[in-house]
């Protein structure tokens, strides 16, 4: 159990050495989001005109990160990762140098308003508060005697995922699709995150597990979620700031 559990860890933590071949790393071109606007007309179809999937089967895109929808993108053009839909997708999108056409696309749903703002009125139901604390449980710390280790550690503890290492943004994502995606991590049927840090996690997972994660993320709000220290840091500092500010005035801005 602990030699792989020491492996998983292992594989966690030399994720940037498995990025490296690739450059995942950079900014959007200026003005990219303008020139990708006309080119994402097809894909409103499915992921909506505000970046929201139209169906739960369809992943939220508003406010994902340049670098994740850039690498899935040049993954679905090269067959690295497959989809009925999206490789055929991908294959339509016009050549260009550098991929420019893909990074044009990529900035483009990244400038949109980050899908947290705009998942609560997706959820149809409201999620059983056992299932939430599983998810929570499994998200923030991971369970051990599993070998499933804290999925904040790659993805941020608010959901935010990590623009550099193209780690995606998971707060407010579609829970079926979040769910779909964990079955093909674990089957094998999707195979393109960097050092298999998602097959291991996936097949350490039961529906149960998976389910609760993916429930727990769909209302993740990172504005909201409890940390060290304050999230908003303005609010904080006129807070603290103002003539009355005390201690409960402080506080109020956590």
């Amino acid at each position: 159990m602990k030699s792989a559990l020491a492996a998983l860890l292992t594989a966690i933590l030399t994720m940037p050495l498995a990025l490296a071949h690739s450059d995942y790393h950079g900014l959007p071109p200026a003005g990219a989001a303008a020139k990708g606007a006309p080119l994402t007309a097809v894909c409103s179809a499915c992921h909506g005109s505000n970046g929201m999937g139209m169906t739960t089967q369809y992943p939220n895109l508003a406010g994902q990160k340049f670098n994740y929808i850039l690498k899935e993108l040049e993954n679905f053009r090269s067959g690295a990762r497959t989809n009925s839909i999206m490789s055929a997708m991908a294959m339509t999108i016009p050549p260009s140098p550098h991929n420019a056409n893909l990074k044009d696309i990529a900035a483009y749903f990244a400038a949109l308003a980050p899908m947290w703002t705009q998942a609560a009125q997706q959820i149809s139901t409201p999620a059983d508060p056992e299932q939430l604390a599983l998810g929570q449980r499994i998200y923030t710390i991971g369970i051990a005697g599993k070998h499933i280790p804290a999925c904040a550690a790659c993805h941020e503890l608010g959901g935010e995922g990590n623009g550099p290492m193209a780690i995606p943004v998971l707060a407010g994502q579609q829970a079926a699709y979040m769910i779909k995606q964990l079955e093909q991590f674990a089957s094998g049927a999707r195979h393109n995150a960097p050092g298999h840090v998602m097959h291991m996690i996936a097949r350490s997972m039961n529906a149960k597990d998976e389910a609760a994660v993916a429930a727990y993320l769909q209302q993740l709000n990172p504005a909201t979620t409890l940390g060290i220290g304050p999230k908003d840091f303005a609010s904080y500092a006129r807070a603290l700031a103002a003539p009355s500010a005390g201690a409960g005035a402080a506080t109020g801005a956590h």
